[in-house]
């Protein structure tokens, strides 16, 4: 039986400003005028870039709560309060494999290992 020591010299991996290289819009959908129900108008209320990749094994067990067919993880640069993402957002990711799609907000959380990021969970039921 072979014992595995933890590498003492094991240091996770920083993310950099290299990383953060996909442009993304947070948006939210308000009433439009006139005598039409419903939402379409979007209201930008931020911009920035981000690093997108697959959902961790963590972010598919909170999706499992909602109907998703798409998810992808975002990390973005916390912006000290100047935006505050919700649920009630959406976003659009400037990247050519997902220009068509809409993505919701599903969880939010800030990066504990390092606080200079928000982890967002998005989910697209397209």
């Amino acid at each position: 039986m072979t014992i595995h020591q933890l590498n003492k010299d094991y240091k996770i991996p920083k993310t950099t400003a290299g990383d953060l290289n996909v442009p993304v819009i947070f948006y939210q959908f308000v009433p439009r005028d006139g005598p039409e129900p419903g939402e379409e108008v979007k209201r930008e209320l931020y911009r920035c870039n981000a690093e997108v990749y697959d959902p961790s094994m963590k972010d598919r067990e909170i999706l499992q709560s909602h109907e998703t067919k798409m998810a992808v993880t975002i990390k973005i640069r916390d912006t000290r309060g100047q935006y505050l993402p919700t649920n009630q957002h959406h976003v659009e990711i400037k990247d050519r494999r997902y220009a068509t799609k809409v993505w919701d907000v599903i969880d939010t959380r800030p990066n504990f290992k390092d606080d200079r990021f928000i982890i967002m969970i998005l989910g697209c039921a397209e």
